[in-house]
């Protein structure tokens, strides 16, 4: 799993590269897109709330098939008037089917830039194409493994072992191959 700026650099470019207003997009549209593109990382919660922050982290949640549930869930939110919907550049879909499919690609992206990720946990990969298959599909080792606490641990304890010199490397090369993602998408839409 990359660090949470890998995800937001990431949700942000493409926030920035499907929303009407491109790079002057409502701060609140990009900080829903850097939400969303992180929100598979919640899976940690529950393992924090047992003391096991990893019980059930890359599991489900970081499935294209939970992309695809949380792009139904937003789809029927707007349908039903209790969101507004997305609005995104001439050319995609407008009202509930926009919204959807712009949710369940930011929810996506964390599964892509998960199965771009150096990974020695054990299973190692990811659930992929749950609920279709429970297999943990390998990683292709684009960025470095994230260094933090195995096992039981408090969330002081995991906060701290989240600090170190090789997670500051690996976020250094997370800026530099997904930072340019962004820039150019910024570029493109003021071209534009």
């Amino acid at each position: 799993m990359p660090l949470p700026v890998a995800y937001a650099l990431l949700g942000a470019a493409v926030c920035v590269a499907a929303d009407r207003d491109g790079a002057s997009a409502a701060r609140g549209r990009i900080v829903a897109a850097v939400v969303l593109v992180n929100g598979a990382d919640l899976d940690f919660l529950p393992g924090l709330l047992v003391g096991d922050p990893h019980r059930f982290h890359r599991m489900q949640m970081h499935s294209l098939g939970w992309a695809i549930l949380m792009a139904l869930i937003a789809g029927v939110l707007v349908h039903r008037s209790w969101s507004r919907p997305w609005p995104l550049r001439p050319g995609w879909p407008t009202g509930a089917a926009g919204s959807a499919l712009i949710v369940g690609i930011l929810w996506a992206t964390h599964a892509l830039l998960d199965s771009l990720n150096a990974d020695y946990s054990d299973p190692v990969g990811v659930m992929l194409f749950w609920p279709v298959s429970r297999a943990w599909i390998p990683s292709l080792p684009l960025f470095y493994n994230v260094e933090k606490v195995a096992g039981a641990a408090s969330l002081l304890d995991f906060g701290r072992s989240l600090l170190t010199w090789h997670n500051f490397q690996a976020m250094a090369l997370e800026l530099a191959v997904i930072g340019p993602v962004l820039v150019w998408a910024i570029w493109s839409r003021r071209r534009h």
